[in-house]
């Protein structure tokens, strides 16, 4: 959640929620919180450290590189939210081992997504920061929630103009649907594949929402591509609009 804008904006709006937040700890990478005051609890840590989150009951490899690393804990166990909002990006300074270079934005963003979906209240609301909208990984994210809720997508058109990133508002969430069900199960196994791929390879389940052959590609643009054309257009527009200006062009 740090630096904590969006959470200061929340409280100033409800005053009379309550908050519990989760970041990645100032002396490991993360961000200094400007905003402890609007928060009832605030929890340090890596989110993409948590195994049993991603349903991984297995015993972690003492072999493994990130062996002492791993959380065992679940953060705000039984609470749910009305609001969830994943707005977390890779840390540059975090240090990492290795096998995390060429994989962390993802496994950032199904862990994530999981811990958010399982703490969701049925029907609340989400929201995603997201990179380059025309990338598979988001297209197949934004598919899937456009199954189970209403989404809109908001890019600053400042704060994020030059850059891909966006964000993805869910609401409605119906976590009893089948493709929310089947998106959870999807980016749990991507977790497990992600974070132990060299030392127990895992295989992805077969899922209609994130399969990437020629069939599956099909029949997502005739099904979602003209409502993905329309949503990623303004998106776009903002980015182009910005880099036309910028002063390194």
């Amino acid at each position: 959640m740090a630096p904590g804008g969006f959470t200061a904006t929340a409280k100033a709006r409800l005053p009379g929620s309550l908050i519990h937040a989760f970041t990645l700890p100032p002396e490991v990478g993360g961000y200094d919180v400007m905003a402890r005051g609007a928060c009832q609890n605030i929890i340090y840590g890596d989110i993409t450290m948590y195994p049993k989150e991603m349903g991984y009951e297995e015993e972690i490899p003492t072999g493994h590189t990130d062996f002492k690393n791993f959380e065992i804990s679940r953060p705000f166990p039984g609470n749910l939210y009305d609001l969830i909002i994943c707005g977390g990006a890779v840390a540059r300074d975090q240090p990492r081992d290795v096998y995390r270079n060429d994989c962390e934005s993802r496994r950032l963003t199904v862990s994530q997504l999981v811990f958010a979906m399982n703490r969701l209240k049925l029907g609340g609301s989400l929201i995603l920061l997201l990179q380059r909208i025309e990338s598979w990984d988001t297209v197949c994210i934004l598919h899937a929630f456009n199954e189970f809720s209403t989404i809109q997508l908001y890019k600053h058109p400042k704060a994020h103009a030059i850059k891909s990133s966006f964000y993805l508002v869910a609401k409605n969430v119906n976590l009893d649907h089948d493709a929310a069900k089947e998106s959870i199960a999807y980016w749990k196994a991507l977790w497990k594949y992600l974070t132990f791929k060299e030392s127990r390879p895992i295989a992805l389940p077969e899922s209609k929402l994130y399969r990437s052959d020629d069939a599956s590609v099909r029949i997502l643009r005739e099904k979602f591509g003209p409502k993905f054309l329309n949503i990623a257009q303004p998106i776009w527009e903002i980015q182009a609009e910005a880099l036309r200006k910028a002063p390194f062009i």
